[in-house]
């Protein structure tokens, strides 16, 4: 039951960052794709998202370190010319989640893993939150 999963950044400040009461689901989920369960994939914007806000509430060096770590289990994505022009022209209301929904269909995953489920409302993807996407695995 391998599936290709685009991790939103939302759910990687989670455990960056400690985020209650969320950091625990989304460790799990993480956990699981660090484990094979999964194949996780994150966009490269997300990427300079998350050290931009870690780098503001720790350090670079911490930045720059959660980011090498996780990079050893999620691979990263390119936005494309596409994907950043089917956002502009599409219903999403969040043209940032538009993108981030249009480079993972371009790049073929499976499912969106996010806490902002209402966000990808007109995603032709499923959409999971971090606690209903470690139900699928029995956890």
């Amino acid at each position: 039951m391998i599936k290709k999963v685009f991790i939103d950044s939302d759910v990687i400040l989670d455990v960056a960052t400690g985020r209650m009461p969320f950091v625990e689901q989304s460790k799990t989920a993480l956990a699981l794709i660090e484990n094979g369960y999964a194949l996780g994939v994150v966009s490269s914007n997300s990427i300079t998202n998350i050290y931009y806000v870690l780098r503001k509430i720790s350090s670079n060096e911490k930045a720059r370190d959660f980011i090498k770590t996780i990079l050893k289990y999620i691979s990263v994505i390119t936005v494309d010319h596409d994907s950043i022009l089917t956002a502009i022209e599409s219903k999403f209301m969040d043209f940032e989640d538009g993108v981030q929904n249009y480079c993972a269909l371009k790049n073929q995953c499976d499912l969106i893993l996010t806490r902002n489920i209402k966000d990808y409302t007109f995603s032709e993807l499923q959409v999971l939150e971090p606690k209903d996407f470690v139900a699928l695995y029995g956890q």
